[in-house]
């Protein structure tokens, strides 16, 4: 069904076919003829003084102005388009233009090709080669309409020229007869100077009109004994269409005009163009015996017979003349076995008719859905015709246009048009064409992922099964069919590695088509080295992901499209042979335009099962509401991948003899050490430190030899600082690395200060005046225990400074070290308090407990919460 009897009548602006191209009334004897008789003076008088900006293109859009006469015996457009070439780039599009009209009911005239230059007019009439070309916009869809374009192309264009074209297009769709409809584009792809639609009709014709749009203004009057009603706009910005705006979305760009008081003339309208009746009998019985059609049983006839006009009349029009819009008889379609979405409506009702079911064409349109409430009622509000049937237990709605549907009727696939107008008596307003929400998830993937291997070589077994229902089953089946399943397969799988590299498939990918539901099985294998690549697997609900787009962060002028299926799921059930230890959770994201919801267990097989579904509740979102969309986009998304770690963080210790070498020979060292530091307790100011630390540094204060706390104490800082940031200095040595060091050290010495000042304000809250240096060099003494055990748990460690990444901790080989490690580190700090207490004692002079409980006050607790921290930190 064309949307427009004239198929847009005027001719293109030297644009790509631009928008602004012209569909024409259809002529008649000849294509065309030149003429001097332009009616109405020039519109550029009322131009303005405001140049547009210039196009893209190179040009300066002036003037498109549609002048329209319905006082003669038959409608006349006329058409004026202006325009200057002001770049090089211009060149190309502006020496060519092309009327489009209807040969069958229009015809031509050719008024002026004129090229401006320096103030003289040049008359390129003569020159231009003008062409009659045959172009069939849509015969890739199997429409075929009779148009033909006038292409004219003009010599000698040059920079800063000014072009103007005028033409007139005599006649109209006799199909239209007795009524008149039309629209003309308000605003196009590139900024204009003047837009104008004037129309002059008879005082007796009802013509209503639609112009009240931003930027215009409208005005009518009477002239002559004539009506006339005009809408000009001035310095019209360019139409910038965002991407996904939804199909439906009419931002008042059009001028609208029509005879039509109601929604009740354009049914009176369409009446007689369905009669719904077979004329000839003996092939509307033969029909009805070859298809299987019978009174008796109103449910198995309707898919009977809308099996044989989706399955076996091919989609395919002829809209030539009243044929746009008026079906063709129903025997001739079914001779034929083709026809457009009319002849396959008519020749439906028709069969239908036959069996005792009533049935009733319904006009839709395919784009604007339900924003066609918005038109002035028309028949050019419509692109498109469905079904509606009537059994005893409700109403059964088809698109006849469809490939051949299977199933239960009531299983089908609703259609999505929103709104129609159905062609029956007593029909006088829109109706809503109903969609309830699928009871079945219409795509559902149920995905098995099995893990095996080890550390150096993890392997990853892909099983994809999905489920497609209604209109997605039709979809896939149509692709195998046309392409092959090895075709199929292959975008399957480059698919499949935009999210999991190296990925390789595991055969072809397998087809069951059942009566309604279709399944396709895939399988895939993914094999890699952990140690190379890492031990973790983001696990992707890849399906979801694509109903979930990422948006952009700028606002949005337009709403925004929403795609998917209306009710979809993906489900992720995955084998570890260690099985899982993941607890459950529950996450959704709901907003008025979709739900969404993903849940996390691990099942009674140890299977952990991850499940996204995905509910769509509209077409659109409002450009108002697009930033919350997105924001609830990015949260669905971040829940679409759910990151394992295949080789679990503790899952038991090394048994192989070569990883517990360092941790064994530490311990003995340890032993040793320890042993001969007992020995040498009293002579040793380290050893003295470890066992005796009140009556060493009580010794050292009476015989001067606190400084050795100075140095000491530096040396345990710096061994403190290798053991936590010296693998950075070591694997990557730089200024930078240098410089953090330094860093450090310095935040390590003001630890020591800060600590020193804070015992002596304990000592002092129990009476005892001690000077700061002697608590500094003291405090220094008594990291001697810290020091020895540092050295212990690098020796452990077997000197890898690198101890503290996580991924050391995932390796099992390395936990012996590190367990070692941290017991070494723990106790040289608990020994390091124990010494501090003693240290203060000493440099006081009281007792051990008095010592003590300085330490407990002052630094013990921050000692404490520091190494909380510390384990909290490494944990996340």
């Amino acid at each position: 069904m064309s949307n427009n009897p004239k198929k847009r009548r005027w001719g293109a602006l030297p644009l790509i076919a631009m928008l602004i191209a012209a569909s024409v009334p259809r002529g008649a004897a000849s294509e065309y003829r030149l003429a001097d008789d332009s009616p109405g003076s020039s519109a550029l008088a009322s131009l303005g003084t405001e140049l547009p900006a210039v196009a893209s293109d190179g040009l300066r859009y002036l003037v498109v102005a549609d002048r329209l006469d319905l006082t003669g015996k038959r409608p006349a457009w006329h058409r004026q388009v202006s325009y200057d070439v002001v770049h090089e780039r211009g060149l190309a599009a502006a020496g060519q233009f092309s009327i489009d009209y209807q040969p069958a009911f229009q015809q031509v005239t050719l008024h002026a090709v004129d090229v401006w230059r320096n103030g003289q007019r040049l008359d390129r009439r003569q020159q231009s080669r003008i062409e009659v070309l045959r172009r069939e916009s849509g015969l890739e869809s199997g429409l075929l309409d009779g148009s033909r374009s006038l292409s004219v192309t003009i010599p000698d264009i040059r920079l800063d020229d000014r072009i103007e074209y005028r033409y007139t297009i005599d006649g109209y769709n006799p199909v239209f007869a007795g009524g008149y409809y039309d629209y003309w584009n308000a605003r196009y792809g590139v900024p204009l100077g003047m837009r104008e639609v004037r129309i002059v009709y008879p005082q007796k014709l009802p013509l209503r009109f639609r112009g009240d749009l931003e930027g215009f203004q409208t005005h009518s009057g009477i002239e002559d004994g004539k009506r006339w009603w005009q809408a000009r706009g001035h310095a019209l910005a360019s139409i910038d269409e965002e991407e996904s705006t939804p199909t439906s979305y009419d931002d008042h760009r059009r001028i609208e005009a029509t005879t039509a008081s109601d929604w009740s003339d354009v049914v009176d309208w369409a009446l007689p163009l369905y009669p719904g009746r077979f004329r000839d009998r003996a092939q509307a019985a033969e029909l009805v015996q070859r298809i299987g059609l019978n009174r008796a049983d109103p449910g198995g006839s309707l898919a009977r017979a809308i099996a044989f006009v989706q399955g076996q009349v091919r989609y395919t029009g002829l809209d030539m003349g009243l044929n746009s819009h008026a079906p063709n008889l129903p025997e001739l379609v079914a001779e034929r076995r083709f026809g457009d979405c009319k002849d396959k409506a008519h020749l439906l009702i028709a069969l239908l008719h036959e069996v005792g079911i009533a049935a009733e064409p319904v006009l839709v349109h395919s784009g604007l859905r339900g924003a066609v409430r918005l038109r002035m009622p028309s028949p050019l509000a419509f692109d498109h015709v469905v079904v509606r049937a009537y059994l005893s237990d409700g109403e059964i709605w088809i698109d006849p246009t469809r490939y051949r549907e299977r199933g239960p009727l009531t299983g089908r696939e609703p259609l999505d048009f929103g709104f129609g107008l159905a062609v029956a008596a007593g029909s006088d307003d829109l109706v809503e064409i109903p969609a309830p929400f699928p009871a079945q998830p219409q795509v559902e993937v149920d995905q098995r992922l099995d893990f095996s291997g080890s550390t150096d070589a993890l392997n990853a077994e892909f099983e994809v099964d999905t489920r497609y229902l209604q209109g997605y089953a039709d979809r896939i089946r149509e692709n195998f069919s046309r392409d092959g399943a090895e075709k199929v397969g292959t975008g399957y799988l480059s698919y499949m590695q935009n999210y999991y590299e190296g990925l390789r498939a595991d055969g072809e990918p397998q087809l069951s088509d059942g009566e309604q539901a279709l399944s396709v099985r895939e399988r895939y294998r993914l094999q890699w080295d952990g140690t190379a690549g890492g031990t973790g697997f983001g696990i992707v609900l890849f399906q979801a992901l694509d109903w979930a787009p990422r948006l952009a962060e700028k606002a949005r002028r337009t709403p925004l499209a929403l795609g998917g299926p209306r009710f979809g799921r993906h489900t992720v059930r995955s084998k570890h042979p260690d099985g899982w230890s993941i607890q459950a959770s529950e996450d959704a994201v709901e907003n008025p335009y979709f739900q969404f919801r993903r849940t996390v267990a691990v099942d009674a097989d140890g299977r952990l099962v991850i499940a996204a579904e995905w509910k769509r509740l509209a077409d659109e979102v409002p450009a108002d509401d697009f930033a919350r969309v997105r924001k609830d986009f990015l949260q669905v998304r971040e829940l679409l991948q759910y990151d394992v770690d295949l080789v679990p963080k503790w899952s038991g210790l090394s048994g192989e003899l070569g990883d517990w070498l360092w941790p064994l020979s530490a311990w003995g060292g340890a032993l040793l050490l320890l042993a001969v530091l007992w020995l040498r307790r009293g002579r040793w100011v380290v050893a003295g430190m470890l066992y005796r630390p009140k009556a060493t540094v009580a010794g050292r204060m009476a015989g001067g030899g606190m400084a050795a706390g100075g140095v000491i104490g530096t040396v345990a800082v710096v061994a403190e600082l290798m053991l936590e940031r010296g693998a950075a200095a070591v694997a990557t040595p730089s200024l930078l690395t240098l410089g953090a060091l330094m860093g450090g050290f310095i935040a390590l010495c003001l630890r020591w200060a800060l600590f020193a000042g804070l015992l002596k304000l304990a000592l002092r809250l129990f009476g005892h005046r001690v000077p700061y240096q002697d608590i500094r060099l003291a405090y220094g003494m008594a990291l001697a225990p810290l020091l020895v055990f540092i050295v212990l748990a690098m020796i452990a460690l077997g000197f890898r400074l690198d101890w503290l990444d996580e991924q050391e901790f995932e390796t099992i080989s390395r936990l012996p070290s590190q367990l070692v490690a941290i017991a070494f580190v723990l106790a040289g700090l608990l020994w390091w308090m124990v010494s501090l207490a003693g240290a203060c004692a000493g440099v006081a002079g009281v007792s051990r407990r008095k010592g003590a409980a300085v330490v407990g006050l002052s630094v013990f607790p921050l000692v404490v919460l520091g190494t909380l921290v510390s384990i909290a930190l490494s944990l996340r």
